[in-house]
């Protein structure tokens, strides 16, 4: 089999990079500690279109793959956070602001500093004028920075943009650029919708200031004027609550060892794959590469433009053994630099593995997500990525859990059933050696030694 992944150094010398392809990357964009480089990937389109379909290709479940057709499943296009959220953020708050000042602002960042700038232009004296000058060249600056960063982000193709006008709002929180990992995972859980709304105070309103002010001032009205009165209380209406974290979706699946060798190696790279890329990586002493971000679909069920694995957990299950795999590493100087297996591992490899995996939404779920779960239209950049026609009827689009076959959007239970539970579902046979005992981490009869 082809490996799912390679290592290879890049220009950083003190991190690997894990690529999906086995093209080579250029020393000077991969550089991760020169702040000129924002992505490091490059054109990742052709890998983002072949996606690792643990559903179709991998052995968690005995059944053929002719039978897999009608799995539900959840896809993750992993993306690479290229921009400070700081400056972000700024940006993001810039827009947010012109948004509100005025509905005719210039749609970019810096759109509300010209707007600004443009209402104070009157000098009243010599020293007035001069300082205004001052002034007006450092606003200057400050532009110019903002709106170079703006358009070097923005013409790289690292803001995610949409074209449903129900996600626009969202475009631009996060700059990012695709790794190239696109992964379709079964998702057999029980857990379908989960709704907790909270009104408060609204301290977090922008008027909120004002509101507390007035209050304060009616109720010291009130006081004195019913002094006599054993109690005075002035009901006031409640804000809705907005939280900074979106919906959680988990779910379990086991990835079986006790056929062939491609399968063992298969799924030893998947977990290592998963966990590498979602730790920091150290570059500098004053420089990490954050973990990377998904989009997360399971259509009819959930959509997050914005989502990261807040929880991993990797089980052994059954009898285990030491046995030797390839690590993939791209040396540069052997072989022309292409891929070479140059390393070994002698690991521990268990009959089967449990995958345990949490999505968190960055976002808290709306109805523009909600919406889009149902009818999600394909994702564009700046570089726009189209996915490649499928033979099968339904087409692959990025964005879109349907590759390469239509997913109705049905659930079906297991979501608190063990492991070898999940793999009996969607009628499929478990695997000599497991029963259900040894799927939840007990060995069975057959699972002892």
């Amino acid at each position: 089999m082809s490996n799912l992944w390679n290592l290879q150094f890049g220009g950083t010398a003190a991190v690997p990079i894990l690529t999906r392809g086995e093209g080579k990357l250029s020393d000077s964009t991969s550089d991760i500690k020169d702040l000129t480089n924002l992505g490091i990937y490059g054109d990742q389109s052709a890998q983002v279109k072949d996606p690792i379909n643990v559903v179709k290709d991998f052995a968690w479940t005995n059944s053929p793959k002719s039978s897999r057709e009608d799995v539900p499943k959840i896809q993750m296009i992993e993306q690479r956070i290229v921009l400070n959220s700081t400056v972000t953020n700024m940006i993001y708050s810039t827009l947010a602001s012109a948004d509100t000042v005025a509905a005719g602002l210039i749609n970019t960042p810096v759109g509300i500093f010209d707007r600004v700038q443009a209402d104070n232009n009157i000098a009243t004296d010599a020293s007035a004028a001069a300082a205004e000058t001052s002034d007006e060249s450092q606003e200057k600056s400050l532009k110019e920075k903002i709106r170079d960063q703006y358009e070097k982000t923005l013409q790289g193709g690292y803001f995610k943009t949409f074209d449903s006008d129900v996600l626009k709002p969202y475009e631009g929180l996060y700059a990012t650029e695709y790794t190239g990992f696109n992964y379709y995972f079964p998702y057999l859980e029980d857990s379908y919708k989960e709704i907790s709304n909270s009104f408060g105070d609204g301290e977090s309103n922008v008027a909120g200031p004002i509101a507390d002010l007035m209050g304060n001032l009616s109720k010291g009205l009130a006081g004195i004027a019913n002094i006599v009165k054993p109690g005075t209380y002035i009901e006031k209406s409640q804000q809705f609550s907005m939280g900074q974290t979106g919906r959680d979706v988990s779910f379990t699946i086991p990835l079986l060892n006790t056929g062939t060798f491609d399968d063992v190696k298969r799924n030893w790279q998947l977990i290592f794959g998963l966990v590498y890329q979602n730790r920091p990586g150290r570059v500098s002493k004053s420089i990490i590469d954050q973990p990377v971000i998904y989009e997360v679909h399971i259509p009819g069920v959930a959509y997050m433009p914005y989502a990261y694995i807040s929880n991993l957990s990797v089980k052994f299950l059954g009898n285990r053994r030491d046995m030797e795999l390839e690590v993939p590493v791209m040396d540069e100087g052997v072989d022309g630099g292409t891929s070479n297996n140059i390393g070994t591992i002698r690991t521990v490899v268990p009959d089967a593995y449990e995958l345990n995996v949490t999505v968190t939404g960055l976002n808290e779920e709306t109805r523009n997500f909600i919406y889009a779960s149902v009818k999600k239209d394909k994702l564009t950049v700046n570089k726009p990525v189209e996915a490649a026609p499928s033979p099968s009827p339904a087409t692959t689009q990025i964005g879109a859990a349907t590759e390469p076959n239509t997913i109705g959007g049905a659930i079906t239970g297991g979501g608190t059933r063990n492991a070898a539970g999940r793999a009996k579902q969607a009628g499929n046979v478990v695997p000599a050696g497991f029963d259900n005992k040894a799927a939840t981490g007990r060995r069975g009869r057959r699972g002892r030694r």
